[in-house]
């Protein structure tokens, strides 16, 4: 029996899990992570990835994926962006490079949206959801026309919260990263509409930025949004302090997930370890 409840028409509660990157040693690493999901929040009506779910896009290592959660991937559903990793890559003077082109092993696993740009379907989607519009970017390609198209359906907007998820972070904690390219695609974009939080991944820390707007720090009564990077799984790198300035927590060497809670007038964000132990908290209000 597979066993799952699809989503109210009208705003309601809700959770949600958000994971950063598995990637590495899935289901040696990564399955205790999914169990104390299960364990924390059995009842979340969906999990959300941000990209990187395997080091390579290889049909045995989807295995490994589908076998770290179990029957946990029949109940609960999911809904995901891919990662550099997630693209096959080839090598260029002894060096690796990630085509633009996502893995063809990718869409034939899920069924996503196929309502974003042509040539992104089922990797840059949105979804409405109990009063919260979700967007999922591809940040491996089409930068430009994806903004275009966020600008687009983020104008045309009816739900009460936004959230955008995407792989790159545009404020980058990774060792010697700097993703000027996402940023300069998208941040206009986010500050425009009032977006309320982006969820991110690639650089296997965690961090979390202040509510912030046009690259400034705003107060919590006051039209910003919120940038989280976390990871799942057990590569980690050294944290990169190029924007300490703006965030409020950063950490790294520890393994992830988030249990994120929607209500009519507040988000609430719980980080936890792979070991159930609370490691960052915050809330958003309208």
């Amino acid at each position: 029996w597979n066993q799952f409840t699809t989503s109210k028409t009208e705003s309601q509660p809700f959770t949600f899990i958000y994971f950063g990157d598995p990637q590495n040693s899935v289901l040696e690493h990564c399955s205790r992570v999914f169990r104390q999901v299960f364990k924390k929040a059995g009842d979340a009506n969906f999990w959300l990835f941000a990209g990187d779910l395997l080091g390579e896009p290889e049909d045995s290592l989807w295995g490994d994926f589908f076998s770290a959660a179990g029957f946990v991937f029949r109940v609960t559903p999911s809904i995901l962006v891919p990662g550099n990793h997630d693209h096959p890559r080839y090598i260029v003077d002894g060096k690796h490079k990630r085509y633009k082109t996502i893995a063809p092993i990718w869409r034939p696993h899920f069924t996503l949206p196929e309502n974003g740009i042509p040539g992104l379907e089922e990797s840059s989607y949105y979804i409405d959801y109990q009063g919260v519009r979700f967007v999922m970017l591809n940040s491996q390609t089409k930068l430009e026309e994806q903004a275009v198209w966020l600008d687009e359906i983020l104008e045309d907007n009816s739900c009460r919260w936004t959230i955008i998820t995407l792989h790159h972070p545009l404020y980058s904690v990774g060792k010697k990263r700097d993703n000027k390219d996402t940023r300069e695609a998208f941040l206009n974009v986010i500050d425009k509409h009032n977006v309320d939080l982006v969820l991110q991944g690639h650089d296997h820390t965690y961090a979390r930025t202040y509510k912030l707007r046009n690259d400034k720090i705003v107060g919590d009564d006051e039209k910003g949004t919120v940038y989280i990077v976390s990871v799942s799984g057990p590569k980690a790198y050294d944290i990169n302090p190029i924007y300490g300035d703006v965030m409020a927590k950063m950490g790294n060497k520890v393994q992830l997930f988030q249990v994120i809670n929607v209500e009519e007038n507040k988000l609430s964000i719980e980080a936890y370890t792979a070991t159930g132990e609370l490691y960052d908290s915050f809330e958003l209000n309208k």
